[in-house]
């Protein structure tokens, strides 16, 4: 099987909440933006994963989203999964898919997201794809 990763600063926290279950926007909200995620991702493979996204508050490796995002703290929401054939999906092809996917903004992200939108490339890059096990990055 082969195992990829996904960090993105936007909020895609998973809490299982809906309108149905709870009134607390926050949770509702996260929950769509996991939802939009994960549908985005299943629209080629049936992802495999045992774990919500974790979500670490970190200085941000150089280079690793757009150059609008350095030189302080961010949220980093990180997801690991697999895919049970090999190269059935790979970095770029999750570039092509969640470039430009609406997101609900103003959550729990430390970014000022003007796009309300994940993007792929450009100075405003909010999310990339590697894979996890030898951490080869889709570079542009």
């Amino acid at each position: 099987m082969q195992s990829l990763e996904i960090k993105t600063l936007v909020d895609i926290t998973q809490t299982g909440q809906t309108k149905f279950k709870s009134q607390d926007r926050l949770l509702i909200n996260q929950q769509a933006n996991w939802n939009t995620f994960l549908q985005v991702l299943s629209m080629r493979i049936n992802p495999i994963f045992d774990g919500s996204p974790v979500k670490v508050t970190r200085a941000l490796e150089p280079e690793e989203f757009g150059s609008d995002y350095k030189e302080k703290e961010y949220n980093v929401w990180e997801f690991k999964f697999q895919s049970e054939r090999d190269e059935a999906l790979t970095p770029e092809m999750l570039r092509e898919d969640f470039d430009l996917i609406p997101v609900i903004k103003g959550l729990e992200e430390s970014i000022i997201n003007n796009n309300d939108a994940f993007r792929t490339t450009g100075m405003a890059q909010n999310i990339v794809f590697m894979y996890a096990d030898n951490k080869e990055s889709l570079e542009t």
